[in-house]
């Protein structure tokens, strides 16, 4: 992408980052707020406590909205002037912690699902079909997106802010 300028733009990721975390953040507040159409894509234990009426379901579900509005906010600062405040390590530090853990988690997983889906692995007694399909095809892979996103994001930071000479 080029700028007015004529220049690369070096931001794409970082707002692309911010905006992935932020629509599943909305989909988080939503079950947080006792919401509860497409429980049953995630399936397992949560959609039980959803069901169930349990005040866990409410609190994992708040806890993924804090989780997800900091990646934004650490999104927004390897884009923002703002984010310029902090030393230069610790926005370079989230944002690769944050890349490896997303792709890490959500990569293992996705590769997990599919091998089961070729036959390499053998699925789990009683496994519901319908959340897993879920899973592997948007829940799982949206943690690579966002940590790939996140982890450009942070490589354009870290280009941008590297100390001359």
């Amino acid at each position: 992408m080029v700028n007015a300028r004529g220049q690369r733009d070096k931001t794409w990721a970082g707002w692309a980052a911010f905006y992935w975390a932020g629509a599943f953040a909305l989909v988080s507040l939503y079950w947080a707020l006792g919401g509860e159409v497409g429980i049953d894509t995630v399936g397992g234990a949560i959609a039980d406590l959803v069901r169930d009426g349990d005040s866990a379901a409410s609190l994992l579900a708040w806890g993924a909205v804090v989780a997800k509005v900091a990646g934004m906010v650490l999104a927004l600062a390897l884009v923002q002037p703002w984010g310029r405040v902090f030393p230069r390590w610790l926005p370079l530090a989230g944002g690769w912690a944050g890349a490896v853990l997303l792709v890490g988690y959500g990569g293992t997983i996705v590769v997990t699902e599919a091998l089961v889906v070729v036959g390499v692995i053998d699925a789990p007694a009683g496994v519901d079909w319908y959340a897993f399909y879920w899973h592997l095809f948007l829940w799982d892979p949206y943690f690579v997106v966002w940590g790939v996103l996140l982890g450009i994001a942070t490589a354009h930071f870290a280009r941008e802010t590297r100390p001359l000479g």
